[in-house]
């Protein structure tokens, strides 16, 4: 029998000490891989990512410029000033120029009228429109009982991303819609403005949020 204290003792226990050592280390490598792989290692991932932060950075330089509020507002009572194949006195947002899928919703843009429209609508067609990516944007208000579709170029895909902005109407708002600037209030109760008040909002019409999907 080999004591501990004696010199082959000693060596058996350093070896099983290292041994074990050895171990706990190639088991904390293993587990810190397979921590940091998917953040670093999965494209995908890396590219929705930097989708989103796109998506983002349009939503604030339109909101910089002040025109996306003034595209949630841009609502007209009579779409058959600009559009022939609308019945008179449907209202829509101004230089909508495609009729609802369903024949029941309201007009919404394409891609190429919403670009001449508004800020937002430009960055997104020249970011995304050579790539030959879709994308939808709507307005929701109200908790999602409010709200609009303004480009719909589809169904999303399961591979897509989507961002939003927060856009703050105020009471004293109009619409900028050319030829008719009334307020909002008065746009919702008489001409299907799809954006409702708030409850008790004080000087605040509503908040609408305006969420743009790329796939």
């Amino acid at each position: 029998m080999i004591g501990i204290d004696s010199p082959r003792g000693q060596a058996y226990a350093l070896e099983g000490t290292i041994a074990a050592t050895i171990l706990l280390v190639a088991f904390l490598v293993a587990a810190q891989s397979a921590l940091v792989a998917p953040a670093t290692e999965d494209p995908d991932r890396a590219t929705q990512f930097q989708l989103q932060q796109e998506i983002r950075d349009a939503l604030v330089v339109a909101d910089g410029e002040g025109d996306l509020s003034a595209t949630v507002r841009s609502w007209h009572d009579d779409a058959s000033t600009w559009a022939g194949d609308a019945e008179s006195g449907e209202s829509a947002f101004y230089g909508a120029d495609r009729p609802p899928a369903d024949g029941n919703g309201e007009r919404t843009y394409s891609a190429d009228a919403f670009a001449e429209r508004s800020t937002l609508g430009a960055i997104l067609e020249a970011r995304f429109g050579d790539e030959d990516r879709s994308y939808n944007v709507e307005i929701v208000a109200d908790g999602g009982n409010d709200g609009a579709t303004l480009v719909d170029q589809g169904s999303p895909s399961a591979e897509a991303v989507t961002a939003s902005y927060v856009v703050t109407l105020h009471e004293n708002d109009r619409l900028t819609a050319d030829g008719n600037r009334i307020e909002l209030e008065r746009a919702y109760e008489d001409q299907g403005y799809p954006i409702a008040p708030a409850d008790d909002a004080g000087s605040v019409y509503a908040l609408a949020e305006v969420r743009v999907t790329v796939w």
